[in-house]
């Protein structure tokens, strides 16, 4: 017995020998084709077995292998996989290439980590740095626009003004619904900080959302993470999407580099209105006469004066000349349209962009060092911006375990001269659609300054006073009203990882966003749009500093398990703290010195205003990922924020998603017309938090203190609620992720539905609670839509390409109940009734006014001939788009790249104050055309007892009832519109070439943007017009004109 257990002992030791007789040791350095460099975290398996490593911070692997023809695979992401037959050799290095399949199927998620697209269980797109190089929007918002399904974009003329975006539709009532920007890990602010008077259309200026701060010459990639599932991990900040923007490093390039990027582009009014040049200035075809000449009505803001028939009358500039003694007698002038007038004032803006960049890396640390020069001279006379941004990058391997980068941005902007907008004085574009009159002369304007400092202009309050009665000289406001502003920003982080262990890794962040924002806005004395009619002149002063710093801890595990199962977990913690002030000062009934903008120049003691809050967020997230040989995935999340403007409980927002890629299945890998297939699903539930101050009333200064030299507090007439819950969005979305004929075609669907509830809205209360209204958690409203992705590769052939890129999506918006019977809020009203309204029952946002009266469908006109109004307001529509899509071609020979973006919006609803002022005031073409001014007009409808009407009134009767001040129906219109929205025609340099002038790469452009509106069903104006990026749309209240730019760009890289 013994010795049959000995044998079984010798037995069993010489197996093991055998065995280990049979393996043997391979080692090797894997390193980057492009770079040279080493790459870590490489997959090194051997085929066919379970055997595998990874390589280590310097690239360098150990694996033991068996004996006989052993094949190794590499594999990593971004990288082309790469299988290699070892033989007899104990070293096998590698050298690996950029996939560019692969490249661009990589993901940058949630928190910056990168994913594998097939991973992934909820729809993103991404954009590289092609798609903001060339042309470079100085507000980066509007490079998006028709280049992401589910993405709409608005924007407007104003120089720097603001782009709004809206990502699947509108969550919340009042609270924002854009989404969260961050940019390398750090969420920027992109607030709105325009008056309410400017949101609603009723004048100031527009000073644009913050985002455009961020520099397109340094984005190395955009993603547009678009549903609750994809921005689960940022919790309370989630509900509307996140833009999640990596910014270009050093560590692709070894040794040093230099890229310049030079441009210049040239901005022309897109569309001016029409306007009628039969018809000069007046309420009547008659003169009124002086000192025995013919003399217009100069106070008289309408066109509905004599004929432009060129006789010769006493014009405005006729007078100031006798009456400052130019001339010794009163002189007349021809009475004849200048049909160019709007047109002639508008200058041609220039823009230069300058971009430097250096570059560099050896095999431990990299860097990146840009600086970017924007100088903007705008198309309104005086009016300029300039903004330099400074950015470094920098990151070293101390050792095999230890990383530590960094980045920093610098921006500082100066603008001079921002055009006002709306409804309003300064908004000089307004004044031509409203007050306006087609024999102004340019040249007669441009002198708007008698000698004695007092204003010149054709808006005179009579023939023997010399005041502006309504309006002022343009050039006047454009040189006398202007404003001026500058804001400085910086932004960064500082990032330790620390390898505890081959697939556990500890990181460490500090992140911060901070900028001061400097207004000053000017009056000056003898100005028609103060208060006072005498025009003492105004001075204000606006100053905010804004900061937000974020500390995040995250310890992550990433393990593949065999060949078929892969995990990847996290765990973290953010700590958020934020802190607003704002100190505004403005001048008290006129200035004591005009032309003197000082606060101290006031006449009366000065209003002083200040404002602030702190908030403090602290959370903690964890997510988990599972992945089934390549093919399935189960991702999951969970985030809990301990918000300061909330109760003290935390709230916690989950999800989970899961992707299946089909094609992987076995009996699917050999269909040759199959290349890719995934469908993906996820639930998510996401938050909206609130403004600071809502849980506990406070105490605020008042503006009419002090009392007996003591400051004067009180509280608010709202009050606030201690039982107040951030509102909660809850998400369900489906899709299908397909491609053919070796990625030629590509189709991706997406179905989503969210529920937003806990709307946080104010309601009134009793007076006898110590106040009149509440905020509260009431209401919520329901978004589902469709977004359908087409990429495709219709031709190629040889060194000849063509691809097209399209996408569509559709968004359903209702309001499904408010509280108690409580039917309406009212987000905003217009300067003239129509007001935008968040009704139950119906979409976001739904315009409500005035509308024709009809019988049988037909418009009622009543005994004079005119329509009549409903004497309720009635819903006229909503200002959501039914649907929005966006096509991109884009065609390549050898070094020749011609790229096209055509994009459109379709559906929704505008209410336009310039078509409503345009016909009433008699300045449009359609007030003059067919003679209608002689012969009347007989308004299409039917009488009360059903007949047709057949009365005859005067143009001027007709246009002046027959619109938006009366009836605010007849100036809603179809705010859709087509537009060629982006072109670019570049060549690149052959290698051949640029090697023997000392470069790598040089690539010249033309490019063009917003070149024509190719469809559109307003008239005169640009549907696209946006006053700010606020919650208040579809209402239009005195456009600035939009904008094309065109131009040239140099890049090249040595």
């Amino acid at each position: 017995m013994t010795r049959r257990i000995l044998l079984n002992v010798l037995l069993a030791f010489a197996f093991v020998a055998s065995a280990m007789a049979q393996e043997r040791s391979v080692t090797g350095t894997v390193t980057a084709e492009e770079s040279g460099e080493p790459i870590p975290g490489v997959t090194v398996k051997v085929k066919g077995s379970t055997l595998g490593t990874a390589t280590d911070i310097d690239g360098k692997y150990t694996l033991k292998i068996p004996e006989g023809n052993t094949v190794l695979n590499f594999s990593f992401i971004g990288l082309a996989t790469e299988d290699v037959v070892v033989g007899n050799r104990s070293v096998v290095d590698m050298v690996m290439t950029a996939d560019i399949k692969e490249l661009e199927s990589v993901v940058v998620t949630a928190l910056g980590i990168e994913r594998d697209e097939r991973s992934i269980g909820y729809a993103a797109q991404s954009l590289d740095s092609k798609s903001f190089e060339q042309v470079r929007e100085t507000n980066i918002v509007s490079s998006l626009s028709g280049k992401v399904a589910g993405v709409q974009i608005n924007s407007n003329g104003n120089m720097g003004g603001s782009s709004r975006i809206l990502v699947r539709g509108a969550t919340s009532i009042y609270g924002n619904n854009q989404p969260l920007f961050v940019v390398d890990g750090i969420p920027l602010d992109n607030s709105n900080f325009n008056g309410a008077d400017q949101a609603r259309g009723g004048g100031g200026y527009d000073y644009g959302n913050a985002a455009q701060d961020i520099n397109p010459d340094d984005i190395a990639n955009m993603t547009v993470l678009k549903g609750a599932a994809a921005a689960a991990l940022y919790g309370s900040r989630a509900s509307n999407g996140v833009i999640v923007i990596t910014t270009k490093s050093g560590k692709k390039k070894k040794g040093v580099g230099v890229s310049v990027n030079s441009g210049v582009t040239f901005e022309s009014v897109l569309k001016l209105p029409k306007y009628q040049n039969e018809y000069g200035g007046g309420g009547s075809q008659k003169f009124g006469e002086y000192m025995g000449k013919p003399t217009p009505s100069y106070a008289t803001d309408m066109s509905w004066g004599p004929k432009l028939d060129g006789q010769q009358v006493v014009q405005w500039y006729d007078l100031f000349a006798y009456e400052q003694g130019i001339t010794n007698q009163l002189g007349t002038s021809p009475w004849v349209a200048n049909p160019d007038n709007v047109k002639d004032f508008f200058e041609t803006g220039v823009t230069f962009t300058n971009n430097v960049a250096l570059s560099g890396a050896n095999d431990n640390s990299n860097f990146r060092l840009s600086y970017t020069n924007k100088e903007i001279s705008g198309v309104f006379p005086n009016s300029e911006l300039s903004r330099h941004t400074l950015s470094f990058s920098a990151s070293t391997q101390l050792n095999s375990k230890l990383k530590v980068a960094a980045k920093a941005n610098y921006v500082g902007s100066e603008a001079l001269g921002r055009p006002g907008t709306g409804y309003d004085g300064q908004n000089v574009f307004q004044q031509f659609n409203q007050w306006g009159q087609r024999q102004w002369s340019n040249e007669e304007h441009k002198n708007y300054m008698n000698p004695d400092g007092s204003q010149r202009g054709w808006n005179r309050i009579s023939a023997t006073d010399p005041r502006m009665k309504y309006s002022d000289n343009p050039y006047w406001v454009r040189h006398m009203n202007f404003q001026d502003d500058d804001r400085e920003r910086f932004f960064g982080n500082v990032s330790l990882d620390y390898q505890i262990l081959p697939e556990l890794t500890a990181t460490f962040k500090g992140m911060t966003d901070f900028y001061t924002d400097s207004r000053r806005e000017r009056t000056a004395v003898g100005s028609t749009i103060n208060d006072d009619a005498q025009g003492k002149g105004s001075y204000t002063e606006d100053i905010r500093r804004k900061k937000e710093s974020n500390f995040e801890f995250i310890l992550k595990y990433d393990k593949k398990f065999g060949q078929d199962l892969s995990l990847v977990t996290f765990a973290g913690l953010n700590r958020r703290l934020e802190s607003y002030r704002r100190n505004r000062m403005e001048t008290v009934n006129g200035l004591s010195v005009p032309g003197l903008y000082t606060l101290s120049n006031s006449n009366e003691k000065p209003l002083v205003t200040d404002d602030g809050y702190d908030k403090t967020v602290n959370s903690v997230f964890g997510s988990a990922s599972v992945g089934y040989k390549d093919m399935l995935f189960l991702d999951a999340t969970i985030r809990s924020d301990w918000s300061s403007s909330l109760p003290g409980q935390s709230f916690t927002y989950p999800s989970v998603t899961t992707s299946f890629v089909f094609s992987e299945l076995p009996s699917l890998q050999d269909l040759p017309w199959l290349s890719f297939g995934k469908i993906r699903g996820g639930w998510a539930k996401v938050g909206n938090d609130t403004g600071a101050y809502r849980t506990t009333n406070v105490y605020t200064s008042r503006e009419d203190g002090p009392f007996a030299a003591q400051p004067i507090f009180n509280f608010p007439n709202r009050s606030n609620n201690p039982d107040l819950r951030p509102e909660e969005t809850t998400s369900v979305e489906l899709g299908m992720d397909v491609r053919f004929l070796d990625n030629r075609l590509g189709l991706d669907v997406t179905y989503y539905s969210s529920n937003s509830v806990d709307q946080i809205i104010p309601v009134s209360i009793s007076a006898s609670t110590g106040g009149t209204g509440m905020w509260i958690n009431a209401g919520s409203m329901k978004n589902h839509g469709l977004e359908v992705v087409l990429s495709a590769t219709p031709l190629q052939l040889g060194d000849f390409r063509w691809d097209v890129a399209a996408n569509y999506s559709r968004n359903r918006n209702e309001l499904v109940d408010i509280t108690g019977d409580l039917q309406t809020l009212r987000l905003g009203t217009a300067p003239f009734g129509v007001t935008v309204e968040a009704v139950k029952g119906e979409p976001y946002a739904t315009i409500y006014g005035t509308a024709y009266e009809r019988k049988d469908g037909q418009k009622l006109v009543n005994s004079g001939g005119k329509y009549t109004a409903t004497s309720n307001k009635v819903a006229l529509g909503s200002a959501m788009a039914d649907w929005t899509g966006g096509i991109t071609n884009t065609i390549s020979y050898k070094g020749i790249r011609l790229n096209v973006v055509v994009d459109g919006s379709f559906g929704g609803e505008m209410f336009s104050t310039t078509n409503m002022w345009g016909r009433y005031s008699g300045i449009f073409e359609e007030t003059a055309s067919g003679d209608v001014r002689n012969k009347g007009i007989v308004a299409e409808g039917v009488m009360a007892d059903g007949s047709k009407n057949t009365k005859n009134i005067s143009a001027v009767a007709y246009h002046q009832s027959n619109n938006g001040y009366f009836i605010q129906e007849a100036d809603i219109y179809d705010a859709s519109y087509v537009k060629l929205r982006e072109v670019s025609l570049s060549y690149s340099l052959p290698k051949t070439v640029t090697s023997k002038l000392g470069l790598n790469g040089v690539t010249m452009s033309i490019i063009g943007r917003n070149l024509a509106i190719l469809h559109s069903d307003i008239p005169h104006i640009d549907p696209e017009y946006t006053t700010n990026s606020g919650n208040v749309q579809g209402v239009e209240g005195g456009a600035t004109p939009s904008l094309r730019s065109y131009g040239f760009n140099l890049n090249f890289k040595f």
